[in-house]
């Protein structure tokens, strides 16, 4: 799946969802794979380190407190002014959903859902080779 195709599919969250204010895709490692238009460049990059920071935190609790397994289907902060939702999508990617409010999360969770099956497999970021060097 090329960015412009998935840009489109981002941004059609935002259109069908209420309350939606920014859709980021990123690697697993924190890297913005693409974002919907109204997030900046830099705010862009900062979500992706801090929804990489929370599924890998989430992904640790899963791995003490969970059934072993350490799978994290999604994880969600709430914060003055809105909410995050983080969820998988495809192998070594997440999306990454900010909100206002008054979003109604089991809309979110629904939509995102539908999303990432449209993106079925297209969005998988296999990890990076060590190239040894530091």
């Amino acid at each position: 799946m090329d960015l412009d195709t998935l840009t489109w599919l981002l941004e059609g969250l935002l259109e069908r969802t209420p309350g939606t204010r920014h859709v980021l895709a990123l690697s697993r490692d924190g890297l913005k794979l693409c974002h919907t238009s109204g997030l900046g460049r830099d705010s862009a990059d900062h979500l992706a380190a801090i929804a990489a920071g929370v599924q890998s935190l989430a992904q640790s609790a899963s791995m003490e407190f969970g059934d072993g397994g350490g799978g994290v289907r999604q994880a969600m902060a709430e914060f003055y002014g809105g909410l995050l939702f983080i969820v998988e999508a495809g192998e070594g990617a997440h999306l990454a959903v900010l909100t206002d409010e008054e979003a109604d999360p089991g809309l979110i969770g629904h939509n995102l859902s539908e999303l990432v099956e449209q993106m079925g497999e297209h969005l998988t970021t296999p990890p990076r080779e060590s190239t040894g060097t530091m």
